[in-house]
């Protein structure tokens, strides 16, 4: 992977200046899918769409920044973990003209730190509270009508809920290896992701 000229973000908070990832190479063919959606593809890296400043620790979407340039290269992505995008959360989501689209992505970076942290590559049990935060999590996104029947089955599915996750895979028209994996998740109470 070779980065080109990284973008520099600016604070809307405290006006500090960092600079990211800027434009890299289109190869995806080495890429891992997971069944929430999550995409790693090594050769292809991508800005973290929530980002937080290293000067006063205010987030911001990468969504609402202005197209900037510096003659440097970065590696940087600015990848939250679960606890930060946990406050990213709580911070942006009443922001008054914050889009439908904008909060998908809050929402389901969420689910995907969640699962970086308790359920994706450990066996590190995720405490009640945490379980009960990412169910509310998922609630929303479920009320999104942009999610798709395949991702709503397997958020059901990654909440819990497995009966409805069964009905809702059982009516889809097509049928292929991750609707047969995510349906015998489901009936052996399995709430973790998995590779497609």
């Amino acid at each position: 992977m070779m980065p080109g000229f990284a973008k520099i973000l600016t604070c809307p908070k405290c006006g500090a200046k960092k600079e990211v990832l800027g434009l890299v190479s289109g190869n995806t063919i080495v890429q891992t899918v997971w069944s929430d959606n999550k995409i790693i593809t090594p050769l292809s890296q991508r800005v973290s769409f929530v980002q937080k400043c290293p000067a006063c620790g205010h987030y911001y979407l990468l969504s609402r920044q202005k197209p900037e340039f510096s003659s440097n290269k970065s590696n940087e992505q600015g990848e939250l973990n679960y606890i930060e995008m946990k406050e990213a959360w709580l911070l942006l989501r009443d922001m008054p003209d914050l889009t439908e689209n904008e909060m998908l992505s809050l929402l389901i970076m969420q689910v995907w730190a969640f699962n970086d942290e308790y359920t994706r590559h450990n066996g590190k049990s995720a405490p009640k509270e945490e379980q009960a935060y990412i169910t509310k999590i998922i609630d929303l996104l479920l009320n999104i009508d942009m999610v798709d029947d395949l991702l709503r089955a397997e958020l059901l599915r990654e909440a819990g809920r497995f009966d409805e996750s069964l009905d809702l895979l059982s009516s889809y028209p097509f049928k292929n290896a991750y609707i047969s994996k995510c349906k015998n998740y489901s009936l052996i109470s399995n709430k973790r992701p998995f590779i497609i």
